[in-house]
């Protein structure tokens, strides 16, 4: 048996944000992020999206295979939660989809779990070269020691390259790598520029007349190149796409050659975002897989949680047993953004939500009544 847990179901800021909790009491008005002051809005508080997958095995003296999926900036706090809770410790293995820090930001943390075999000697990290160079440019002492400064306490890692389309196994789970669209570069540089801006180092500013372009006319001139990111597909049952603006088709080809018990799918807002999908995207993407089960993740503070519920109960519906109108101008905003088309089973995915799959049969704690 597969056991999904949402380890955080938020965008890169998290939720709620700390500009519409301290804001002037005349202009404070965001429903999503002032509901967590209270019990009842537990739900809109969203950590960076990742995930935990833990494989039961058949013999149950062994213990469970357990994999997360991306470490951000929020995943220490999300762990200090969801893993007593869940009975978790050991991770025998971390995949991250992209080099952004609400991915990646977290690796630090996992000395929690290596530092003097505390849980475990190492951890097994997954990942593109290119997150890796990122990595080793960001946070040089995660991949070589030698750069570990201060009293030198660093996580204990062994890194494994994964290339897009090519299947690789983690103990007794199957994964396959695929790319999406995140948004976009900003510069055809791939390195780091040989002068940092900086107090004691500054750019000359370019005057005016002198023929030379700025940097932010090359970057507007520069051909769009788009930046991409892993979605993964795990043991051919669940397809999870995190982050992602746009399904090559290319990828859909892959995608497509199966039917999935299960999709995991970025829903930023309403409306399509630069780097994140809207949720006629959502929709679209879940249709077009044919997918038995969809959940929602990577929120903003847009719309809070019990809305989206609403939204996707009626999306539940057919067009014509939809409730006309609702109580909130979003609710309709959102089902009017959608295209028209078959009812689909789609669930705003929380915090520490898991997913339970069996062969054929799949249900969460909303099904069985433990929230």
């Amino acid at each position: 048996m597969l056991e999904f847990i949402f380890s955080g179901t938020g965008t890169s800021s998290s939720l709620p944000l700390i500009g519409c909790l301290t804001a002037p009491s005349e202009s404070r008005n965001c429903k999503t992020c002032l509901s967590t002051f209270e019990p009842a809005g537990k739900k809109n508080i969203r950590r960076n999206t990742g995930a935990i997958i833990r494989k039961h095995r058949d013999d149950p003296s062994q213990e469970p295979l357990v994999i997360a999926v991306d470490v951000g900036k929020t995943f220490l706090q999300s762990a200090l939660e969801w893993f007593p809770k869940y009975g978790l410790r050991k991770i025998d293995a971390v995949v991250i989809t992209h080099a952004h820090a609400d991915a990646m930001n977290g690796l630090d943390d996992l000395r929690g779990w290596t530092l003097h075999a505390a849980i475990q000697k190492c951890i097994e990290i997954y990942v593109s070269q290119a997150t890796f160079i990122e990595v080793n440019r960001s946070f040089p002492y995660l991949v070589s020691k030698e750069f570990a400064s201060g009293g030198g306490d660093v996580p204990e890692f062994k890194w494994n390259i994964i290339d897009a389309n090519v299947p690789f196994q983690i103990g007794s789970i199957s994964i396959l790598p695929f790319l999406v669209h995140h948004g976009r570069l900003f510069t055809d540089n791939a390195g780091v520029p040989a002068i940092l801006p900086s107090p004691m180092n500054t750019l000359p500013p370019t005057p005016i007349g002198s023929g030379r372009s700025s940097p932010l006319s090359a970057v507007k001139a520069s051909p769009i190149r788009p930046y991409t990111c892993f979605g993964f597909v795990f043991d051919d049952e669940i397809c999870y796409m995190s982050d992602v603006s746009h399904i090559p088709e290319e990828t859909w080809r892959i995608l497509e050659r199966k039917t999935y018990s299960m999709l995991v799918v970025d829903c930023l807002r309403i409306t399509h975002h630069t780097s994140h999908f809207g949720i006629a995207d959502a929709v679209e993407t879940a249709r077009r897989l044919g997918v038995q089960k969809s959940y929602l993740v990577g929120f903003g503070h847009t719309i809070p949680h019990d809305e989206w519920v609403t939204i996707c109960e009626e999306l539940h519906k057919r067009p014509e047993d939809r409730l006309p109108e609702h109580d909130s101008e979003l609710i309709d905003a959102a089902l009017a953004a959608v295209p028209v088309g078959n009812p689909i089973w789609m669930r705003p995915a929380y915090d520490g939500l898991r997913v339970f799959l069996d062969g054929d049969h799949i249900c969460d704690d909303c099904d069985i009544g433990k929230h």
